[in-house]
């Protein structure tokens, strides 16, 4: 018996605790994912004891990729892709389950209550671009719909006039939605049925409707560049915070929060009098807002400077602990900050920009880059413990954490879970860490190498010939 409760006791004192401050969601017991990456501090722990421990799989789709974070639904992986599809598989070795096709590209995390997903369709294009004054995004079909999470089928459909790429959240059976043309739009997540909107005139893209326990939203918008807080209830506005007009990506920015502040990123011009758009040498800020008042608590800016990117412009912001961490859209950097005084803690290189989520668990910081490296690094100190080269780019696929394994999207399409022990040990994963080569395209390889052998040979004849 002693022996037994001292291998015990050894092995719950091995497993990595996740932060202090970080809720684990329990998928096997709760009917509720109300918003993009939980909402708080966004950092995503999902456990669930039916789902083996240590998933490892990929799961591939059309090359077009995932712009969003995975959601898990019970035993099911949610994942949504810009092949227009809405993917579900088995959470525990990645196989399909079922899948839904929407009007247009899916970038935008489901949420879900009670069985029933919702979900936004839309694109990046613009019929109206007329910054700094008004932008409109989304072009053909955009829409919210619902979807029954037992077969993938479609419950309802609601159209926008922007975009559907933005996060939505949930209050209660209320569903919140800003869309590509400044609407703040509520519906009845259930039927679909509408309930209110307000015309805020800022767009959003890529960013999200934040609510709180105290039953407020947040969100950021661009044209202007503005951040908002509404009673969540019934859209009435709180405040407002504008910044400055030639900045940017405050469109494409998820909101974090500890509760008191609003933590967000965006971008200004290296030359005076410059205006934020693709190309554009630019410099990146990380701010702090109070969530009562909207007034500034710092606004920090970084050393970190690069060419602005046309898509994907924010990094996304993640809490815990104190500290504030954030990638760059703009140079291959990590970097944690004071969350109190926005005071650099420290930064690290990478191989790629890193603009999707991060997350921390066991004291490690997890995250992916568009150079295809997965990262384990030090949280206290930002000390890379290991990394793993993969053949895909990490965008804004943003990865959670799942039963101690790595669930993240990519830009090239497929979708990977990974242990997090190999991550820290730099071990490559036959068949999911890099693409599976069937006998054809060994066959291919090889009769490939055997031209080049035989076209250099006969090259090799030729001027020897010559010489002779």
């Amino acid at each position: 018996m002693r022996r037994v409760l001292l291998t015990l006791a050894f092995a719950l004192c091995a497993m990595p605790p996740a932060s202090a401050d970080t809720p684990v969601f329990q998928a096997d017991r709760s009917t509720v994912w109300d918003q993009f990456r939980h909402g708080g501090g966004l950092n995503d722990i999902v456990s669930n004891a039916s789902v083996r421990d240590r998933p490892a799989w990929r799961f591939s789709v059309p090359s077009r990729g995932t712009s969003t974070s995975p959601v898990v639904a019970g035993n099911l992986v949610l994942i949504a892709s810009n092949d227009h599809n809405l993917y579900a598989v088995d959470a525990g070795d990645g196989k399909l389950v079922w899948s839904w096709k929407g009007d247009n590209e899916i970038m935008s995390a489901p949420v879900y209550r009670d069985g029933i997903a919702a979900v936004g369709t839309g694109n990046a294009d613009s019929p109206v671009w007329d910054p700094p004054r008004y932008n409109v995004v989304g072009m053909g079909a955009s829409d919210l719909n619902g979807i029954d999470l037992r077969n993938g089928t479609r419950l309802w459909s609601f159209a926008l006039t922007g975009s559907g790429m933005p996060m939505p959240a949930l209050l209660g059976n209320q569903l919140l939605h800003v869309d590509g043309s400044g609407v703040l739009l509520a519906l009845d997540v259930r039927t679909g049925a509408y309930r209110w909107r307000k015309l805020l005139y800022s767009n959003a893209s890529m960013t999200n409707v934040l609510v709180t326990p105290a039953g407020f939203a947040y969100f950021g918008g661009r044209f202007p560049n503005v951040v908002y807080a509404v009673r969540a209830a019934d859209g009435a506005p709180v405040w407002t915070h504008a910044f400055r007009p030639r900045d940017g990506a405050f469109d494409d920015c998820p909101l974090a929060t500890d509760g008191t502040r609003i933590f967000g990123m965006y971008a200004s011009p290296v030359v005076p009098g410059g205006t934020i758009i693709a190309g554009v040498t630019a410099r990146q800020h990380v701010f702090a807002l109070d969530a009562r008042t909207g007034r500034t608590r710092w606004d920090s800016t970084l050393s970190v400077t690069g060419k602005e990117p046309p898509y994907n412009e924010s990094a996304i912001a993640m809490y815990a602990a104190g500290t504030l961490y954030d990638g760059s859209p703009l140079a291959p950097i990590v970097t944690a900050l004071d969350a109190a005084t926005g005071r650099v803690k420290w930064s690290v290189r990478v191989s790629g920009p890193v603009k999707g989520g991060l997350v921390l668990f066991g004291g490690v910081l997890y995250f992916g880059d568009l150079g295809g490296k997965l990262w384990a690094v030090d949280a206290l100190t930002g000390r890379p413990i290991g990394s793993l080269q993969t053949d895909v780019k990490f965008n804004v696929g943003s990865p959670i954490v799942l039963n101690d394994s790595l669930v993240i999207g990519s830009a090239d399409g497929p979708v990977l879970a990974v242990p997090l022990d190999d991550i820290r040990a730099s071990r490559p994963i036959a068949i999911i860490t890099t693409a599976p080569r069937n006998i054809f395209t060994l066959l291919f390889l090889t009769a490939a190498v055997i031209v080049v052998l035989l076209l250099q040979t006969l090259r090799r004849a030729r001027i020897l010939s010559r010489r002779t």
